[in-house]
């Protein structure tokens, strides 16, 4: 399992906000989860309203397929037109498991 996860802040522009949503939902969203290795997908907002604003968590099978996501043509649009609807400030983390808690651990209940 590898997590990844990306961070940044929306557009400023009405209009920008209105296209981002559009291509988040209709495009970039399900070219992501049509990618070979990828198990979930979640996004999440900043209640703070502070900066970073948006979080996308994208949990994929392997490292092997976390590194074809990022190479490829797809991902490369994405990142461009996500630029180009005026998102900035954004980040990238991968995360791999910790041998000391390789599988998910819940409490007793």
């Amino acid at each position: 399992m590898v997590l990844y996860i990306m961070t940044w802040d929306l557009p400023t522009h009405r209009e920008q906000l209105r296209v981002y949503a559009n291509k988040a939902r209709n495009d970039w969203i399900p070219t992501v989860l049509s990618h070979r290795g990828v198990e979930e997908f979640r996004t999440f907002r900043n209640p703070m309203e502070s900066t970073p604003q948006v979080m996308v968590t994208i949990e994929f099978d392997s490292l092997d397929a976390w590194r074809e996501f990022v190479e490829s043509d797809q991902n490369r649009r994405i990142m461009r037109e996500i630029r180009i609807v005026g998102v900035t400030n954004v980040s990238a983390q991968v995360w791999l498991p910790s041998n000391i808690t390789p599988v998910t651990e819940r409490p007793q209940r």
